[in-house]
């Protein structure tokens, strides 16, 4: 009789567990999540608006051909001043954005990285999107870690191609690098790469929108503009191209107080 107790128990037991409501689990997956793709402005169709625009491989890149005005491409993604588009003719190409309707953005200009109406740098995510790229990941430096952009046409669309400089067997990469704290992951200050070194501090000043005033201080390897002088909330920093050098290869942005 006891044995046929315990039969019944078990076989309740069992019947409970089995009517019970189960937890879903999701499935844990052991591939990491892809980072989403950014192509900013995808699948925008829009019609060349200038009488004839060269068609290149890439940004300042070798030239494929020609459209003419009122043709029509469809937008791959957008890359600063330039398009990467396809079209009837072209699978993949890159067309010069002010010719199809965009606004020219001046890359070497502050206007370009800092937000006067919130008085800091444009978000991480706003650079990501101009240029349709998450940028790529550089050495950590003390609480920051660079983010450095390539590829994205800094020079004029009529420039004679040219994407690295080669001196004393070194390869310079050309680019927009920001500097980003990793507590806050706000930009806290902008190098900039001229496409082409710049001969003369004004000039080079006139190409980044600054007004040509002498700088507060000057030494062997840059020339630096106090917070107010030339730009009223950032220090401007122009670093020579070599030691001592007239020449300019890239303008520098920074927040007061940031080392």
């Amino acid at each position: 009789m006891k044995w046929v107790t315990v039969v019944l128990m078990a076989m309740v037991f069992l019947c409970l567990s089995a009517c019970a409501p189960k937890a879903t689990q999701k499935p844990v997956s052991s591939t990491p999540k892809a980072e989403k793709v950014i192509l900013t402005d995808a699948g925008k169709t829009l019609s060349v608006g200038v009488a004839s625009e060269n068609v290149r491989e890439k940004p300042n890149g070798k030239i494929l051909g020609k459209l003419r005005k009122g043709n029509q491409i469809s937008v791959l993604k957008r890359v600063g001043n330039w398009i990467n588009f396809k079209n009837d003719r072209f699978e993949n190409a890159y067309i010069w954005a002010p010719s199809v309707g965009y606004t020219y953005d001046n890359l070497y200009a502050p206007d370009f990285f800092f937000d006067d109406v919130k008085g800091r740098f444009h978000s991480v995510e706003h650079f990501q999107a101009a240029f349709s790229q998450k940028g790529q990941r550089r050495q950590d430096i003390k609480t920051a870690y660079e983010l450095f952009f390539k590829n994205i046409g800094l020079g004029s669309h009529d420039a004679v191609v040219l994407e690295v400089v080669t001196e004393s067997q070194q390869i310079v990469e050309h680019g927009i690098t920001l500097y980003i704290n990793q507590e806050t992951e706000r930009v806290e200050k902008v190098r900039v790469d001229y496409y082409r070194p710049v001969k003369g501090y004004k000039a080079a000043l006139k190409k980044s929108g600054l007004a040509g005033r002498e700088p507060n201080e000057s030494n062997n390897g840059h020339m630096l503009w106090s917070e107010g002088t030339i730009h009223p909330k950032l220090i401007i920093d122009l670093e020579r191209k070599e030691w001592d050098s007239d020449s300019f290869s890239s303008i520098w942005y920074i927040t007061p107080g940031v080392d």
